[in-house]
């Protein structure tokens, strides 16, 4: 189990809430890392059950006695649709499932109680029989440690005094591990490719050519004199002539927004941009690089963000017309109310939460020209069906943020169509008129899939050194040391 000695400060650790919070946190993991061989068996036997119900794809489990197959394999029976192998390692893992269920799951393949051959088979195996095994989610453990979930989430309530801890805690770590898996352009936000699938399509070619090579009847079992490393598609190409598609997706993906700012192709007077959610600065480097009329002030809560944000817009020669500040949105001084000609923000207003979405599309409103201004959002987003439970509960990622090494949003929420909608009419005062709205979530998934590569490629030779500079009494050496680089590591995959 991880030490998680680094917390946040909104945490609320004297509060009513921050105790019961701990209790109830610390006696379920407690039970879940125990591994209680009577509690473990009952827990096995009631997920084993469930699993039984699952009718579509191939789950095939193993453990130290057994090996199961779901749906039961018959001769002659062809397993069509995904194939996903589960090893289960510490008996913990059926009490995290039976007691937590998806997140149970989460947290065990986090801390190494089970292991997987393929995550995405799993999960789409999951989603195709999520009707025949929503029982977990009903079960009367279940639903109280859910219960107690829904109690404490009143802690990630994002306060102006909680915000700036909230955000440093994800993107503090180091910039050097972002620089690792991110594109040149440090974009951190779903891209816009020219395909969805073509990255699956080259992989899928590659193993079938790795399999021919390796398993011909004229070489056996033998290795083929195939180089792995050109056809892992995991490892980057040292190569400058290749092209970097992740880059381009970034870049068309930043274009296609400003268009959507109807900027002029000239103006004799400038054009003021407020962004909401600085990032490292690729946006407001564009922007001022692609119109020399515009001035850009852009706000973060990361000091770390806004350090190499600051250097990299002085690299790009731009320093004179895009600033970074470091503040809350709620923080924007008035002198700002009605001077700006266009906003946007992207990937922002997720760290907002639910009760300060009128709050984010009042700033909005406020700092916009009365007439003839333009603002851009972009936003991840949760299923309408999925929403109520959503909001109720703490899933995976909001759990996490607050982690030894925090790797996401801390009070992060994915908010709906509707419910941005709905903020837009509150917070905007009836003055902000909705243009369009675009889709673009098929792209997340290969964006994604771009940052596991990446991340995995760079994670022995960039990542690990920049988490040990940063917390070297932490990521040392050391057993515990590399137990907790591993946690970190398979934290990253999950996500």
């Amino acid at each position: 189990m991880s030490t998680q000695l680094l917390k946040t400060a909104s945490t609320h650790n004297t509060s009513l809430v921050g105790f019961f919070d701990g209790a109830v946190s610390r006696t379920m993991s407690a039970m879940a890392s125990i591994g209680w061989t009577p509690l473990a068996r009952i827990a096995e036997k009631g997920v084993l059950d469930l699993m039984q119900k699952i009718t579509v794809g191939h789950l095939q489990v193993f453990t130290p006695s057994h090996i199961y197959d779901f749906p039961e394999q018959r001769d002659g029976m062809s397993s069509d649709g995904p194939f996903a192998k589960l090893r289960v390692v510490k008996d913990s893992f059926w009490i995290r499932l039976a007691l937590m269920s998806d997140l149970g799951f989460a947290e065990a393949f986090m801390y190494g109680d089970v292991e997987c051959d393929d995550l995405v088979a799993l999960f789409k195996i999951f989603l195709l029989n999520r009707e025949e095994l929503a029982a977990m989610q009903s079960s009367p453990i279940s639903m109280l440690f859910n219960m107690s979930q829904r109690l404490t989430s009143i802690r990630f309530l994002n306060t102006l005094s909680d915000s700036r801890s909230n955000v440093s805690a994800h993107y503090d770590i180091s910039n050097q591990m972002f620089q690792a898996f991110l594109s040149p352009d440090m974009s951190y936000s779903c891209a816009i490719f020219p395909t969805l699938d073509e990255d699956v399509i080259t992989e899928y070619k590659h193993h079938r050519l790795r399999e021919k090579e390796h398993f011909t009847p004229s070489s056996g079992n033998e290795p083929g004199n195939v180089d792995s490393t050109v056809l892992d598609s995991s490892k980057s190409s040292p190569d400058p002539e290749v092209p970097d598609e992740l880059y381009e997706a970034q870049m068309h993906k930043m274009r296609y927004l400003i268009e959507k700012l109807k900027i002029p192709e000239h103006s004799e007077k400038t054009i003021r941009v407020l962004e909401i959610g600085s990032g490292w600065g690729a946006l407001a480097i564009l922007l001022t690089q692609t119109y020399p009329f515009i001035e850009v002030d852009s706000i973060t809560l990361s000091s770390e963000q806004k350090s190499l944000a600051d250097e990299r817009i002085c690299a790009a020669g731009v320093k004179a017309r895009a600033r970074i500040w470091l503040m809350d949105y709620r923080s924007i001084p008035e002198s700002w109310s009605g001077t700006f000609d266009r906003v946007i923000s992207i990937e922002m207003v997720e760290a907002v939460g639910l009760e300060f979405l009128p709050t984010y599309w009042g700033v909005v409103e406020r700092c916009m020209k009365p007439s003839e201004a333009v603002g851009v959002v972009q936003s991840s987003t949760m299923p309408e069906p999925r929403y109520a439970n959503y909001i109720q509960g703490i899933d995976f990622i909001r759990k996490w943020v607050s982690s030894l090494y925090p790797a996401f949003f801390p009070g992060g929420h994915a908010p709906t169509a509707t419910s941005l909608l709905d903020g837009l009419l509150k917070g905007g005062k009836s003055k902000l008129v909705v243009d369009n709205v675009e889709n673009i979530g098929p792209h997340y998934a290969r964006t994604l899939r771009e940052w596991r590569r990446r991340f995995l490629a760079k994670f022995e030779s960039d990542i690990i050194p920049a988490l040990q500079r940063e917390y070297p009494d932490v990521f040392d050496d050391t057993t515990q040391g590399r137990d907790e680089i591993e946690i970190f590591k398979r934290k990253w995959v999950y996500y």
